[in-house]
Parts: structure tokens; C-alpha cells; sequence
């Protein structure tokens, strides 16, 4: 009989670890959040590219300004004012939507990292219910990964300790100065 039970307990752990096993698989499947970011070289050649015709329409818009004021009826000078001034919009409007690419990019990065933050923090709290389950003892000074989780609650700790050191210091100096004022 006692050694149906130890049988009993030994496939018990054997099913529980290999229920372990299977999360850790379903943990390598979690393929349907991507990170699909544009390659920075591309918004990097976009800028060098926009930036390099931004220094020679803004060269041809200072000479064709200062031409546009000084003859103003002349017609030629201010059909290539309006034709500056509507390339140098057009590369502003392209730095502003290419700031707005990165910025909805970074956006989208923000939450894919964070839906993965929530998966792994899920998954921390599953692993360390099945270890709990299998029997497996948790030591928070044996493991880095136990010091992780752990990582909040000994900062909680030392900053409320340090504040109360700090405030039991200044109530003992007030309380000797008290002491020494009623003398």
C-alpha cells in the first residue's frame, strides 16, 4: 500500500512537470505579437536625404527672397519665390510626417513591449505557482531570478527604513534639544 501512494505522488510530480513543460512550449509559440519596426536606416536616409535639399532651397530661398523684395514686378523673380517657398513647405511637411512615422513606430513598439511585459509577468507568476505545486523550494538569496521578483519589495523596504531612520533621527535631536532648553 505505502508504495502505491509513493507511486501515486511520484507520477503526480511527473504529470505537474510535464504540465510545466508544456507552458514553457505555449510561452514559445506567443508568435502573434510582432515587432515590425522600420528600419532606422531608412528614417535615417530620409532625413539625410531632406535635409541635404533643405540646405540648397534654403541657399536658392535667400537669394531669391532678397531678389523678390528688391524687384518686386518683376514676375519672374516672384514666380521662383513661389516655387521656392513651396519646395522648402514641401520638405518641411515631409520632415513632419517623417516625424510622425517614428513617433506612431515608437508608439506601436510601446505597446507590443508592454502586451510582452504582461505575458512574461503572467507567466513569472504560473512558473512560481507550479514550482510551489511541484515542490520545488524558493530561496530568495539562491537565485537571480528569485531576486528579480523579489527586486520591488527589498527597495519598499530599504527606502520606508531609511525614512524612518531619518525621521527618528530628527525626533531625537528634537527631543535633547527639549531637554536641554527646559534646563
Amino acid at each position: 500500500m505505502i508504495i502505491l501512494i509513493k507511486y501515486y505522488y511520484h507520477l503526480k510530480r511527473f504529470f505537474k512537470y510535464n504540465y510545466i513543460l508544456m507552458d514553457i512550449n505555449n510561452i514559445n509559440n506567443i508568435n502573434n505579437i510582432e515587432l515590425n519596426p522600420k528600419n532606422s536606416d531608412q528614417y535615417l536616409e530620409q532625413i539625410r536625404t531632406s535635409k541635404e535639399s533643405l540646405h540648397l532651397i534654403l541657399d536658392e530661398f535667400k537669394k531669391i527672397f532678397v531678389l523678390s523684395k528688391m524687384y518686386p514686378e518683376n514676375e519672374e523673380y516672384q514666380q521662383q519665390f513661389s516655387n521656392v517657398s513651396d519646395s522648402l513647405k514641401q520638405i518641411l511637411s515631409n520632415f513632419f510626417t517623417l516625424s510622425n512615422d517614428v513617433q506612431s513606430n515608437i508608439d506601436n513598439i510601446s505597446k507590443k513591449l508592454i502586451e510582452f511585459d504582461i505575458l512574461i509577468n503572467k507567466e513569472r507568476k504560473e512558473n512560481r505557482e507550479l514550482k510551489k505545486k511541484l515542490g520545488i523550494i524558493e530561496h530568495e538569496n539562491n537565485a537571480s531570478t528569485e531576486m528579480i521578483s523579489n527586486y520591488k519589495e527589498i527597495y519598499d523596504m530599504r527606502y520606508l527604513r531609511n525614512w524612518a531612520l531619518g525621521l527618528s533621527t530628527i525626533a531625537c535631536i528634537a527631543t535633547i534639544g527639549l531637554v536641554y532648553k527646559n534646563k
